[in-house]
């Protein structure tokens, strides 16, 4: 299980020049990456394609929004196709569920399973990837979460350790609850600062947070996760990148030694 980089990470200087923005990154050794805050075009899969073939990048993943997912399948399955990018991840719930409307949220689980086989049909996993919104409980008294889960057989997930750790969930317990439907993890480090009266959680440098990763990292193995993408919102993000991902394979090195 490779660590890779979530793009968001780097979306501004990925829309300026996607080769420029992804070099540094082949530098530091990191080849995997979950691609998102693109248009998911023709031209931009020939032109990650590119990259791919001059560089060695491996697109692990795409990240597209709901309505593209559900309303342009063969769009997103022509970049996959064209990239040799197997794993398309929904970047978050649809707008209206945001707002609580219960009946919508629940048509909305209802459909993934049944896209999530339209996908399988054609070479591609489907995934879901959450925020903390999906921790906010329901008229019934479930959280969307536990919804999302028991309601669903197919779909898999894609966990965010910030969203959930800043809910107020363990990440490691919410990793062994997907089990085997865990595809992948965005490795995403909570920490918290004072803003007048408040204190207010923000993520920051993996390592440097709140969240014991070497415990991530193990449950994802157990789990059988199949890849994990540093992400951060930063406005120094290479230098982020470069010391989270050193970190990150420290514990690594010590998982692989056997002495955690």
């Amino acid at each position: 299980m490779n660590i890779g980089l979530q793009t968001f990470t780097i979306r501004k200087a990925q829309k300026k020049n996607m080769e420029a923005a992804y070099l540094p990154l082949v530098k530091m050794g990191i080849l995997d990456l979950e691609i998102a805050r693109i248009d998911f075009t023709r031209k931009n899969a020939e032109m990650v394609k590119a990259l791919s073939e001059k560089y060695g990048i491996r697109p692990v993943s795409i990240q597209v929004k709901p309505k593209y997912v559900f309303g342009d399948v063969d769009g997103v399955v022509e970049f996959c196709n064209i990239t040799g990018c197997k794993n398309v991840v929904i970047s978050m719930l649809p707008f209206e569920c945001i707002l609580g409307i219960e009946d919508k949220f629940y048509s909305f689980v209802a459909t993934l399973d049944k896209q999530y086989e339209i996908y399988r049909e054609r070479g591609i996993t489907l995934a879901y990837h959450h925020h903390n919104w999906e921790y906010v409980r329901l008229s019934n008294g479930k959280t969307r979460m536990a919804e999302l889960l028991s309601r669903t057989e197919k779909i898999k997930f894609v966990h965010d350790t910030y969203w959930t750790a800043r809910s107020g969930v363990d990440p490691v317990v919410q990793i062994r609850a997907f089990g085997e439907r865990l595809l992948g993890i965005h490795l995403r480090d909570l920490a918290f600062k004072k803003k007048l009266l408040d204190v207010v959680p923000h993520d920051t440098v993996i390592g440097e947070g709140v969240i014991d990763f070497e415990r991530v990292l193990n449950a994802a193995i157990e789990v059988g996760c199949e890849y994990t993408v540093i992400e951060q919102k930063t406005d120094t993000p290479y230098e982020d990148i470069r010391l989270g991902y050193e970190n990150l394979q420290k514990i690594r090195s010590r998982i692989k030694e056997g002495t955690l």
